[in-house]
């Protein structure tokens, strides 16, 4: 199976290569590129042979030639036209992380650094001539915009109530104002992202490698997780497919429900599996109202994505543990 595996993915590799090479080079935007997702696309678009322009709140460079840095700063609405003059498309991924105890203060600056930011941007872009404008914007977003639920859910189910859904769909609702001035408008609803450098998997690992892993709650909810590098391909794909518009579950075609997800983690890592479950009010107490989170069920489909001709490298969390954990 992993020969399987590792022949498919060095086929897409060398095909990805080869078209890259006969690419006319374009220009790519990225904001947030600090964070898990925003390193890997820095790094996944230069392979495919784009020139990329960072913004970033402290001054940076790079020691790659297709890479260049713009300091920005969203809250004094201070961006230079430079940074967006003439580029072809936009990676929009700025926000402060979820991941953090939601304190009435930290809530209002979960939703104001994704808002302020989309519309900085959008005021800059306004500033430019026709000619010289991104053509195309894609914007993450998260599976936290459904509610929770066991039934497998579409693109078309309406939010959530509650903070995450306000976040969600302020969220969304930032990438309005670029398709009013003609640009195409992508927003992906990413799930749990697996990677072996960071996320969720992190704060899971040293848990599990004592042998103390167990699942959450009774295990039944569902969760929606994806692999990084489908994560930026995703991006790629729906940058350059102009089919490619609105909503979309980024989401693995096969979600698994937490109790899945834990039993094949100890087994990939090797560990043994018998923990009793974590109660879900020792998650309140340790995270507060931010416990929600890991306990929404969450099983998102993935077949809009798939429609539009995308093939995921990782379908099965199996394939995708076999590659972060090694």
């Amino acid at each position: 199976m992993e020969y399987t595996i590792f022949s498919n993915l060095l086929y897409k590799q060398l095909t990805a290569r080869l078209c890259c090479c006969i690419m006319v080079q374009k220009s790519i935007v990225i904001t947030g590129g600090t964070g898990l997702i925003g390193q890997e696309a820095i790094q996944f678009f230069s392979e495919q042979g784009y020139t990329l322009r960072i913004l970033s709140r402290a001054q940076q460079f790079s020691e790659l030639k297709s890479v260049q840095y713009f300091q920005w700063n969203p809250s004094n609405q201070l961006i230079p036209d430079e940074a967006l003059r003439g580029a072809h498309a936009i990676v929009h991924l700025a926000g402060a992380p979820i991941a953090e105890r939601w304190t009435a203060a930290y809530k209002q600056i979960i939703i104001e650094s994704r808002v302020k930011t989309a519309d900085v941007l959008l005021k800059a872009i306004k500033r430019l001539p026709d000619s010289d404008r991104p053509k195309i914007i894609v914007g993450a977003s998260a599976v936290g915009w459904y509610p929770s639920s066991n039934e497998l859910q579409s693109e078309s189910v309406e939010r959530a109530a509650g903070f995450i859904g306000d976040v969600t769909e302020a969220w969304e609702n930032a990438l309005n104002g670029f398709e009013t001035i003609g640009m195409r408008t992508v927003s992906l609803r990413i799930g749990l992202v697996l990677s072996p450098h960071g996320g969720f998997l992190s704060r899971l690992k040293p848990i599990f490698n004592l042998g103390l892993g167990s699942a959450i709650g009774d295990g039944k909810h569902w969760q929606s997780w994806i692999h990084i590098e489908d994560v930026v391909r995703l991006f790629h794909w729906t940058i350059s497919n102009d089919s490619c518009s609105g909503l979309y579950n980024a989401t693995s075609p096969e979600p698994v429900t937490n109790l899945a997800m834990s039993r094949t983690l100890a087994r990939g890592m090797k560990r043994p599996f018998w923990a009793p479950n974590v109660p879900e009010f020792a998650l309140r107490l340790l995270f507060g109202k931010m416990s929600s989170i890991l306990v929404a069920s969450h099983r998102m489909d993935a077949s809009r994505i798939e429609a539009s001709g995308f093939e995921f490298n990782y379908p099965t969390l199996e394939e995708a543990l076999l590659n972060v954990l090694r």
